[in-house]
C-alpha cells in the first residue's frame, strides 16, 4: 500500500495474515545452496576449528569495518568479555554503562571482577547520557560500555573525549549495529574493542551461536588472539590463562556467505523504516525512534516504537496476526540478578519510562510490501478506533 496516510487510514483491513518479528527461513532461502555446498566441503576436509573460512571471514570482516584485527568468537558474550580482559580491566575497577541494555554486558563485567556503574538514557534517544557518565566517574573506573541499541549508533564524539580526558577505554557492544555507521566509519572501530554477537536473529547471522570481537590495538590484538584458546601462543605453551572460545567453521562459512549482502539488506531495512515513517508520523500517539542525521546511519535491527498504549496495541497486533517483541522490558537495574549481587538502588527515570512503552515491529529485509502496508493498516485501524 503506498501513497498518503490519508488513503492508508480509508482502507480495509486485508484478510489476517501471519507476519512474524523475524522469519528467519526466509533469510536462509536465497543462500542455501551456497552455505549447503560449503559445509559439505567442510564435513567432509573435517578441518572443523582455526580453517579457511574463519581466516577468510575475519580477513573480510576486519575489512568492512576498516580494523586491522578482528577474531571470531564463540558467542557475542565472549565478546565482551574477551574484550574487557584485553583492555586490562579487572579486580577492583568499574566499567560504566547504560541500564537499558541486555543483561550479557553486566555478564561480562561481573567474570573480570569488576562492578557495573548504570547510567540513564540521554533524552529523546537510546544511548547512554554523557553528563551522567561523567557524574559517575570516580578513581576506580576503568572503562565505559557503549551500546548501540537497536542498530543506532551511539552520539560518540561526548564519550570519547570523556574518554580521553580520564584515561579510560571505550568498548563498543555492537551487537545490534552490524554495518552501522558513525561519522563515515563503521561502528567498531572507535573503541579499544568492538564486540558483536552474530547469533541467530542478527542482521549478521549464523546459524548457531557466534561472535567476534575487533580492535586497532596492537597489544589488544595479541591478548585477544590467545585469549580465546585458552592464553595458547603455540602448543602447549601457555603464556597467560584464557578461555575456550572459537568460531568454528560451519558458522565462519556462513558469516562469510552472508557479509556479501550485508549493506544491501541494512538498506532494505531502511527503505521498510522510511514506510513506517511516512505513515505513522501523523499518529499523535505513537513516538518514533531517533531519525539519522548527517552522522550517523541506522541499520534497524529492531524498529523500536514507543507508545503509551502497548499493551492495547500488543493486544491487537496478536489479534491481526503480526508480531512484535519488547527489548527490552526490564532495565538492568531492576532484574533480580541485579538486586541479588547487591550492586546498589538505582533511580534511572528515562530508562524506566521507556522500558513501558517501547514496542518491536517487523522490519526484517525479507518482509513484502504488501506485508507493510498491511502492519502500516493494521496499527492505523487500531488508533482511529481509540
Amino acid at each position: 500500500m503506498k501513497g498518503s496516510s490519508k488513503n492508508i487510514m480509508t482502507h480495509k483491513e486485508e484478510k489476517q495474515k501471519n507476519i512474524p518479528l523475524l522469519d528467519l527461513r526466509r533469510g536462509f532461502e536465497p543462500v542455501e545452496e551456497e552455505i549447503k555446498a560449503e559445509w559439505d566441503r567442510i564435513l567432509k576436509g573435517m578441518k572443523l576449528l582455526q580453517g579457511d573460512n574463519l581466516k577468510a571471514f575475519e580477513r573480510d570482516f576486519a575489512q568492512y569495518l576498516g580494523v586491522s584485527d578482528t577474531y571470531g568468537t564463540a558467542s557475542g558474550t565472549d565478546s565482551l568479555i574477551l574484550g574487557l580482559f584485553a583492555s586490562k580491566i579487572g579486580i577492583g575497577d568499574e566499567v560504566i554503562l547504560q541500564a537499558n541494555c541486555f543483561s550479557a554486558a553486566v555478564e561480562a563485567i561481573r567474570l573480570t571482577g569488576a562492578r557495573p556503574i548504570l547510567v540513564d538514557i540521554e533524552n529523546g534517544g537510546f544511548g547512554p547520557d554523557p553528563t551522567q557518565i561523567e557524574e559517575r566517574i570516580s578513581d576506580k573506573t576503568k572503562g565505559i560500555i557503549v551500546v548501540h541499541m537497536y542498530g543506532h549508533p551511539v552520539n560518540l564524539d561526548p564519550i570519547m573525549d570523556i574518554c580521553r580526558k580520564n584515561d579510560l577505554k571505550l568498548i563498543e557492544d555492537c551487537s545490534h549495529a552490524h554495518g552501522a555507521v558513525y561519522k563515515g566509519r563503521k561502528i567498531g572501530s572507535f573503541g579499544q574493542v568492538g564486540c558483536f554477537s552474530c547469533g541467530v536473529v542478527k542482521n549478521l547471522n549464523a546459524y548457531g551461536d557466534a561472535g567476534v570481537v575487533v580492535t586497532n590495538d596492537n597489544t589488544t590484538a595479541h591478548y585477544l588472539n590467545f585469549l580465546r584458546v585458552h592464553g595458547q601462543v603455540k602448543k602447549n605453551d601457555h603464556q597467560f590463562y584464557g578461555f575456550n572460545s572459537r568460531l568454528d567453521e560451519l558458522q565462519a562459512a556462513v558469516l562469510r556467505i552472508k557479509l556479501k549482502n550485508l549493506d544491501r539488506k541494512n538498506a532494505r531495512r531502511r527503505e521498510i523504516v522510511k514506510r513506517y515513517r511516512e505513515a505513522f508520523s501523523v499518529l499523535k500517539e505513537i513516538k518514533l525512534p531517533p531519525e539519522d542525521g548527517k552522522n550517523s546511519l541506522s541499520v534497524y535491527h529492531q524498529f523500536v516504537i514507543r507508545t503509551k498504549d502497548r499493551k492495547s496495541l500488543m493486544d491487537h497486533l496478536r489479534s491481526r496476526g503480526i508480531g512484535f517483541g519488547i527489548h527490552y522490558p526490564v532495565p538492568l537495574h531492576l532484574q533480580p540478578a541485579w538486586d541479588k549481587a547487591n550492586y546498589g538502588v538505582y533511580h534511572l527515570p528515562r530508562v524506566e519510562r521507556v522500558a513501558q512503552e517501547i514496542l518491536s515491529l517487523p522490519v526484517f529485509p525479507e518482509l513484502e510490501e504488501e506485508e507493510v502496508d498491511y502492519i502500516i493498516e493494521t496499527i492505523f485501524n487500531f488508533f482511529r478506533k481509540k
